[in-house]
């Protein structure tokens, strides 16, 4: 069934259905900006109180948390992947992953005292586990969830293993191929999990689904997963203010996690091919940091590649504003990630892989430049191939190509979908 298709033939200055305040609940795994998915978590906050809607969180305890008074709900810091500790508490963790009985007991408690509207849900295995779908039908609460990678879909969330996409939903080839961290252990746990979940109907219990990608949708489809899913790209803000910075010939720029699918090795390996005077910016942190230090020393070139470490937004706006490129050379499915989104709208020439959903919005070309995942060769050529353009017209295609990601525009969506759920 489709559940709110018709959303789209609104004009987006109409008024909302109803003025109605609503109550909220987000809930993701971090309340910390980590990611993407976190990202996207605080920004939905943010536009829906803006709006006069009041919002309440659901997350686990973290030293890095946002302070927030709906913490007193919150379930203990789970870390999955920390080597350190024992089998025995490694086993009793992993029972965690398939279902979570203290993520249920508060979140009934923060139910049954605050009685939310609606609850829209981000991330929340492995620390909150699908259990808490239960609970939200149990109390008649609608629920949405966005879809930020392929975790319903296979054991393995990013369907991408050493190295290579890795497109199998089945628990026992996970198992077989030491699909999640290379581990069998892992596997086996990541495997059951789906199984448990698949079994329940856990995630039946979700009355929407909405992806940023059409990308994501379209591969959850076509690798078996039965359920509506809507597409709501994510929305951007007003873009930064110009620093008056001059673009510089042959300086690029890399941002985001330092991890092997995001494809930085392949940015190393191109410069390499490039004059001495082209130089990279990595911005960033991540489990390949010193794996790329030692390959930039490997290849020779050291000496033109600058590892800025983890920067805010803004003191990561200066690199992007005199890049003369941007480089998204991610191996994975991307679903629609905001280093694409932010660099076209800040004017930026990105150049991306051709993988995922980076082709929605980057035609090759006119608003950007895509090349072949993983060749080092390729993306060498199109970096060639800017010297002496005049890059204007593609900078001012870029920009235009998100200027339907505003915020009011995803706003109005939102709020449609909410009060489609409420009248049924």
């Amino acid at each position: 069934m489709v559940l709110w298709g018709c959303i789209s033939s609104l004009s987006y200055t109409d008024k909302l259905l109803s003025s109605k305040e609503m109550k909220v609940l987000l809930i993701n795994k971090y309340h910390y900006l980590k990611g993407g998915a976190e990202r996207a978590y605080f920004d939905m906050a943010r536009i829906l109180s803006e709006h006069g809607h009041e919002v309440a969180f659901f997350s686990m305890h973290h030293q890095n948390n946002v302070p927030t008074k709906w913490s007193t709900y919150f379930v203990s810091n789970k870390e999955y992947l920390d080597e350190k500790i024992s089998f025995f508490k490694k086993l009793g963790l992993s029972l965690g992953i398939i279902f979570s009985l203290e993520a249920q007991r508060n979140l009934e408690r923060l139910l049954k005292e605050w009685k939310p509207d609606v609850a829209h849900a981000h991330n929340i295995y492995h620390q909150l586990s699908p259990s808490i779908f239960s609970t939200l039908k149990k109390y008649k609460v609608p629920t949405v969830m966005t879809l930020h990678d392929y975790k319903l879909l296979s054991p393995n969330y990013s369907l991408f293993v050493r190295g290579k996409i890795w497109e199998h939903t089945s628990g026992t080839r996970c198992i077989t191929d030491r699909a999640v961290k290379d581990s069998y252990m892992k596997s086996f746990v990541c495997a059951l999990e789906k199984w448990w979940n698949d079994t329940l109907g856990s995630y039946r219990k979700v009355d929407a689904f909405v992806s940023p990608s059409r990308f994501l949708i379209e591969k959850f489809h076509s690798l078996g997963f039965q359920q509506p899913i809507e597409y709501l790209p994510n929305s951007l803000p007003s873009a930064p203010a110009s620093l008056g910075l001059q673009r510089v010939p042959g300086e690029y720029l890399f941002f985001g996690r330092l991890s092997a699918e995001k494809g930085v090795e392949t940015v190393l390996r191109a410069l390499e091919l490039l004059p001495e005077e082209k130089k990279l910016m990595i911005a960033g942190d991540g489990p390949e940091k010193e794996f790329l230090f030692s390959l930039a020393e490997e290849l020779g070139i050291r000496k033109r590649v600058t590892f800025l470490g983890t920067l805010s937004q803004a003191e990561l706006e200066p690199y992007k504003q005199r890049a003369e490129a941007i480089l998204l050379p991610s191996v994975w499915y991307e679903n629609f990630p905001y280093t694409m989104i932010e660099s076209l709208q800040s004017g930026c020439v990105v150049i991306a892989s051709d993988q995922g959903g980076f082709r929605e919005r980057i035609k090759n070309g006119e608003n950007g430049f895509l090349f072949e995942a993983g060749n080092a060769l390729a993306l060498a050529n199109v970096l060639r191939s800017l010297d002496g353009q005049n890059l204007n017209e593609i900078r001012k295609k870029a920009t235009e190509s998100v200027a339907d990601l505003d915020e009011q525009t995803f706003y109005t969506k939102l709020l449609a979908l909410y009060e489609h759920l409420l009248k049924q």
